[in-house]
């Protein structure tokens, strides 16, 4: 797709495998917020790649040399309400704290406890991504690093991300778009003694 156009540089190409068909969806000619998952079974930095590319210097690899080590798993912690419509929240975090103590732990963010989660900008409070070398073993420190993280002053989708990881048919790969939707009464629990919060 790159060459086809006389593209140089990094991008995103999203397309999607069905029974071993594949099905291109579009180009974007920039990094997505997935990229961390390419950085971390790569052992690339993705951003720095594209600087240098930007500024004329020359990949010092072709395609056929990049390795993929293992798989990683990443999910976007948002401040947004899963029973209502996944409704984007404003408010302060009045803590906002996580585990980044392995080499296969990432947590991009920009906030810490005490920051306004502001209706002006994406609600999005942090990516959390685990690698591991199998995808299996990717799930699990990926739930183990988000049973380790503490949000509150508004509400979060934090124990939504854990049911959807923990779910037998998402470790099983049985995923399709219409996941969330079909197991919408599995992955969400209200519970009325704290508010109706999602749990």
């Amino acid at each position: 797709a790159a060459k086809a156009i006389g593209y140089s540089n990094a991008g995103t190409i999203e397309f999607l495998v069905a029974n071993n068909a594949f099905y291109f969806m579009e180009m974007n000619t920039r990094l997505q917020v997935e990229h961390p998952v390419t950085e971390m079974i790569s052992g690339l930095d993705l951003v720095e790649w594209q600087l240098r590319i930007a500024s004329g210097e020359p990949l010092p690899f072709t395609q056929d040399e990049l390795k993929p080590n293992g798989c990683a798993v990443e999910v976007r912690l948002y401040a947004e309400d899963p029973a209502h419509d996944f409704l984007p929240q404003i408010g302060r975090l009045t803590r906002f704290s996580y585990p980044q103590v392995a080499d296969w732990q990432r947590v991009d963010t920009g906030f810490q406890s005490g920051d306004e989660i502001s209706a002006y900008y994406d609600p999005m409070l942090a990516k959390v991504i685990a690698w591991g070398e199998t995808r299996e073993l990717a799930i699990t420190r990926l739930v183990q690093t988000l049973a380790g993280m503490r949000v509150s002053g508004l509400r979060h989708n934090l124990s939504y991300l854990q049911r959807v990881l923990s779910h037998p048919d998402f470790i099983a790969g049985q995923l399709d778009t219409a996941f969330l939707i079909q197991r919408h009464d599995d992955l969400l629990v209200v519970s009325p003694d704290v508010g109706g919060v999602v749990r």
